[in-house]
């Protein structure tokens, strides 16, 4: 018979000594240590809690106040230390008392050296893997019982038999209210739990399913739960493990920013409607008002300039030098009303503005452009409006930041949709640029397009492409 690597402690608890010394040589040889002897359950209970040997070889039939199935119940519950039972005889009543104190096997006498040692070493293997057990077991039991989430378990019919102290506070049940009722019994609408249920059955596993449940108050939580099937193990069946986080607050939260969000929106367009008025107002006023009495002002001059005699030469001179200002000044005056609001794109629309803002830009700065511009049909003012400024806002960048010699720009309908397209060929930017430097004229583009509910997109890569796609 071969011996143990590291001598186990062992206790022997026998009330006859020819026994107790017999199975004493028997440990030894088989390489344990006998660290005492005792015959009765009181010696034992205060030997264990002195010494704490690896093992109890306990006599159920023991002389003294206390049996040996009365000294291995105080060991179970306070000591911690297993326990092989010897036994010659024992009636069944006896054998029920034994099983309650959880022994780690039976040895009928007379004792086998064989058995001994099969016993003791299964006893202290499963010891060594029930204290693994219980280790594991605490863990998660402090886990369950200190989070904050609240967390229940129930059987494979929906039966809550477990839930943690965060589950109780949330709800406001008390824990015998909630263990032994159904799950379902917590959700506003019963069959989301079933839902739920039928996804993780399939899947094994559902992460932050949105529902809505009830507190014992009336109150209802907006909640994110994971459910996770378990299976029983030895005792067949499957189980549910839900875990539970209330988003109530944080839909509040999310809710009164969307709304705070759109506001600001609606803010923004009614600003831009009333520069775009304000533009509107002021380029009719310059074009008309004050283009009118300039132009009056110069037919003026023109008549002074004729009642002026030949040889009052220097007369002549400072009407002259007086019309080139004038005329100078009515350039301006126009070039202002056109940058204020381009009365092309009231009169002619706006392919025909695009066409003409082309125009200008590639003599303003040299770059060569190339526009196909579709007939996209008769657009309502504020569609017109929005796509132009995006353009011209796209036309400065390019300027500013693109160091590109060509630009291709599109306007095409298609599919009851408008889509503008203007790229060039410069340097581009990553995504990480736009990020970072960010960019109120990009932010503009994009608020003027979310107010059509159209989309945006921009690609730094190659050069720059921004495409804008509104409902026509």
């Amino acid at each position: 018979m071969g011996k143990t690597r590291s001598k186990k402690r062992i206790l022997i608890v026998e009330d006859q000594l020819i026994i107790a010394l017999d199975l004493e040589l028997i440990l030894k040889n088989l390489g344990y240590e006998v660290v005492g002897i005792v015959n009765t359950g009181e010696e034992c209970v205060e030997f264990v809690k002195n010494n704490r040997p690896d093992l109890v070889l306990m006599d159920i039939m023991l002389s003294g106040d206390i049996d040996g199935i009365a000294a291995a119940e105080v060991i179970h519950k306070t000591l911690d230390v297993p326990i092989i039972y010897l036994t010659a005889h024992s009636d069944e009543k006896s054998l029920e008392r034994a099983h309650l104190t959880g022994p780690y096997g039976y040895i009928v006498k007379p004792i086998q050296e064989r058995e001994l040692y099969t016993s003791i070493e299964i006893a202290l293997h499963r010891f060594s893997m029930d204290r693994v057990l219980k280790k594991s077991e605490m863990k998660y039991r402090t886990l369950f019982e200190q989070s904050l989430d609240p967390i229940f378990i129930t059987d494979e019919n929906a039966v809550i038999i477990d839930a943690n102290p965060s589950m109780v506070d949330l709800f406001g049940y008390p824990i015998s209210q909630i263990i032994g009722h159904r799950a379902d019994e917590f959700f506003k609408e019963q069959n989301e739990y079933q839902n739920i249920i039928a996804l993780a059955r399939t899947k094994g596993a559902v992460s932050n399913f949105e529902c809505r449940m009830i507190t014992k108050s009336g109150r209802v939580l907006d909640v994110q739960i994971t459910v996770r099937k378990y299976e029983y193990g030895w005792q067949g069946g499957d189980g549910y493990q839900g875990i539970i986080r209330d988003i109530t607050q944080y839909k509040l939260y999310f809710e009164e920013l969307l709304r705070s969000r759109q506001e600001l929106r609606n803010l923004t367009a009614h600003i831009e409607n009333l520069r775009e008025q304000e533009r509107t107002d002021i380029a009719r006023e310059i074009h008309d008002v004050l283009g009118q009495s300039l132009t009056a002002l110069r037919l003026d001059l023109s008549w002074v300039r004729k009642k002026i005699k030949p040889e009052e030469s220097d007369l002549v001179e400072k009407i002259s030098i007086m019309d080139v200002i004038i005329n100078d000044i009515i350039s301006t005056v126009r070039k202002l009303s056109t940058q204020l609001r381009p009365g092309i794109l009231d009169d002619l629309g706006l392919p025909a503005a695009i066409e003409w803002q082309t125009d200008e830009f590639k003599k303003r700065t040299g770059i060569n452009c190339c526009v196909d511009c579709g007939d996209v049909g008769d657009l309502p003012e504020d569609k017109s409006v929005a796509l132009f400024r995006i353009f011209q806002e796209s036309f400065t960048n390019i300027m500013k930041h693109s160091c590109a010699d060509n630009v291709i720009i599109s306007l095409q309908k298609s599919d009851g949709n408008v889509e503008m397209m203007i790229k060039d060929n410069g340097k581009g930017f990553s995504g990480e640029d736009l990020q970072t430097k960010g960019s109120y004229g990009i932010i503009g583009m994009k608020e003027r397009v979310k107010n059509l509910n159209g989309t945006l997109t921009i690609d730094g890569n190659s050069g720059t492409t921004i495409r804008v796609v509104i409902p026509g």
